[in-house]
């Protein structure tokens, strides 16, 4: 047996090849494969492999400073890097968000230089191009007002359909606001514009009598859910935008529903890193990120998933403390076991749950996908010093043998720091 030579894999016959290609849950792996050589290529183009699962969004790490280039790692893939020549040749791009069908949002040429969409799915790519300006508030004539338009960042933004329908909107989160600011302050707020737009216009807000606006400012991350564009505070409050806002020549004009929610308690050594909007059918989710430690850097060590329920007294499971009448709703805390089989992938802009549960994805259950994007609440214009993208609190939150609160486990390629950009979901 020893003097026998080796059987070459180009010569596998087509059951080895099926049964090969079968375990093969990621697509792009797929391609690979059949690239080996030209025998397997032949035979592969005319077996009948069953179909891979539905993909699962993308993990895209940017080019580090260490040299090392852009790269995507697939869950499917068992968290393994792949290269991604579009990525690698937008050098120095900023990410800021996903959309469904492979679009990204990313900044080009800066920090806050020709914003656009990026699709990746498409053979040789395509760019749609975002506005970089602001238009300023004129109604304040007592203001300075040197420049009329301003430059502005896109810090997260979500599309109301595909970017290449007609009629979709984009909502976002902006540095650089349209009302009126002096020169060299920077201030964050909510903007809409249409695909094709080239200037943000100011947002006024049609307000209901005795229903206070909440402090936009606070704004931590947004999503097009159900048809409506919904934005989470930093308290934990959610405005939503169920009717279209109406352009105009020189305004966005918009109608808010204020959700007040019931303030949660809070663990005494809860630090929260992030919290995120995850739409999951017609159910609203909060995802909470929490760290463990004080430390100047603080990793993920936890997650915590809540509900959006609103308040009906008849509920035996309502919160029991006393409430004020104006708080219509409150959270909801589901357990890692009242996940129901959900993967939760959470980023601003960008979160979407998918079922684990049906088989499509066998040995995958329920659990939350992270990137480490809490730099968003770094300044990415003005005169502040630029800080690195530290790239490397990636990962996932699942069930433990021995913690029924869960465990973290860091399931990605490690990556050093960034100075363009930080990790980014790209979804399917």
């Amino acid at each position: 047996m020893a003097d026998q030579p080796r059987r070459r894999w180009a010569a596998a016959d087509d059951d080895v090849l099926h049964e090969v290609a079968r375990r093969i849950p990621c697509e792009l792996d797929r391609r690979h494969m059949s690239r080996v050589c030209n025998s397997w290529r032949v035979a592969l183009a005319k077996l009948e492999v069953p179909a891979p699962p539905p993909p699962l969004p993308w993990l895209a790490l940017p080019e580090s400073d260490d040299g090392l280039p852009a790269t995507v790692s697939c869950i499917l893939s068992g968290c393994r890097a792949h290269a991604f020549s579009v990525l690698q040749g937008a050098h120095g791009a900023r990410y800021f968000g996903s959309y469904d069908g492979g679009w990204l949002f990313l900044a080009v040429g800066g920090q806050a230089r020709r914003q656009a969409l990026l699709n990746l799915k498409i053979d040789g790519f395509q760019t749609l191009d975002l506005p970089n300006l602001a238009r300023v508030n004129s109604v304040y004539p007592n203001e300075v007002n040197p420049n009329g338009d301003r430059e502005m960042a896109i810090v997260a933004a979500t599309l109301s359909c595909q970017p290449t329908e007609q009629g979709c909107i984009v909502a976002g989160i902006i540095e650089s606001s349209p009302n009126l600011v002096a020169v060299g302050h920077v201030t964050r707020s909510i903007a809409f514009w249409r695909m094709g737009d080239q200037v943000v216009l100011p947002v006024f807000w049609a307000l209901e009598k005795d229903n206070p606006l909440m402090w936009l400012e606070e704004v931590e991350d947004l999503l097009c859910h159900n048809g409506a564009f919904h934005f989470l505070t930093r308290v934990e409050d959610v405005l939503a935008c169920e009717e279209p806002p109406v352009f105009y020549r020189d305004s966005v004009s918009l109608v808010p529903v204020n959700m007040f929610f019931l303030p949660r308690v809070h663990d005494e050594d809860e630090t929260v890193l992030a919290r995120y909007l995850v739409g999951s059918g017609k159910k609203l989710l909060m995802v909470v990120r929490l760290a463990s430690g004080r430390g100047q850097r603080r990793t993920t060590s936890a997650f915590r998933v809540f509900q959006k329920e609103k308040f009906n007294t008849v509920e035996e499971d309502e919160p029991s403390q006393n409430r004020s009448a104006h708080f219509e709703y409150y959270w909801s805390e589901l357990d890692l076991d009242e996940l129901d089989g959900r993967m939760l992938f959470v980023g601003r802009g960008c979160s979407r749950s998918y079922e684990a549960g049906d088989g499509r994805y066998p040995g995958m259950g329920e659990g939350v996908y992270f990137l480490d994007d809490p730099s968003i609440h770094q300044m990415i214009s003005g005169d502040a010093p630029k800080q690195p993208y530290l790239c490397s609190d990636n990962g996932k939150w699942s069930k433990a043998p021995t913690d029924p609160q869960g465990q973290v486990e860091r399931c990605f390629p490690e990556r050093g720091p960034s100075i363009h950009s930080p990790p980014v979901w790209i979804l399917p």
